[in-house]
């Protein structure tokens, strides 16, 4: 194995995770610790392969569909999951899937406009990793959330409008600099 193929192969044991934590959350409940170290440990995964990717180039077009593809099962795992045991209302998902199909549908037309596939940036980073605490803290906190359920909605709240603005953002840069790249060429070419 090579050491650049390390970023995908946590990208897939991700993927796994996503199943694990959700298998343990489903069928054994009296279990929930284990499912919160599965959901912890990938999204340490997440990090790690972003870090290594970026840190030694080796961002690959596999990877920039496996990363995202991930994170998105992880995160729809773990909304499902909160919603089903009645620990997240269902309405608090609403801007999160918007987010998100706004995302997955922005990145196939970007595809189709500009023929590449666009790398997560640091604000985007930073959704997750608020997701990731807050989907903790609410699974682990729970017995104290049930009588302060205002935390629940204010974390949940938090972490759906800093995805709206990862995602401005990330459209934001991203036509910026095609269409900064575009001019310079046509200018070039004048």
């Amino acid at each position: 194995m090579k050491a650049k193929h390390i970023p995908n192969i946590l990208s897939v044991l991700r993927l796994v995770m996503a199943f694990a934590f959700a298998s343990v959350f489903i069928f054994w409940p009296d279990k929930l610790y284990i499912a919160v170290i599965i959901f912890v440990a990938a999204g340490v995964t997440d990090v790690v392969d972003g870090y290594l990717a970026r840190r030694n180039g080796w961002i690959t077009d596999a990877g920039k569909i496996l990363d995202p593809l991930a994170d998105k099962l992880m995160q729809i795992m773990a909304l499902v999951c909160t919603v089903a045991r009645g620990l997240v209302p269902w309405w608090l998902l609403l801007p999160i899937v918007l987010k998100e199909l706004t995302m997955g549908i922005g990145s196939v037309v970007f595809y189709k406009m500009f023929g590449t596939i666009g790398v997560s940036k640091n604000y985007g980073k930073a959704y997750t990793v608020l997701f990731y605490f807050a989907i903790a803290a609410i699974i682990v906190f729970d017995p104290w959330l049930s009588g302060h359920h205002w935390v629940k909605y204010v974390l949940c709240l938090a972490t759906a409008l800093s995805g709206w603005v990862a995602i401005v953002l990330y459209y934001i840069t991203y036509l910026k600099g095609k269409l900064f790249r575009k001019n310079k060429r046509n200018n070039a070419e004048v």
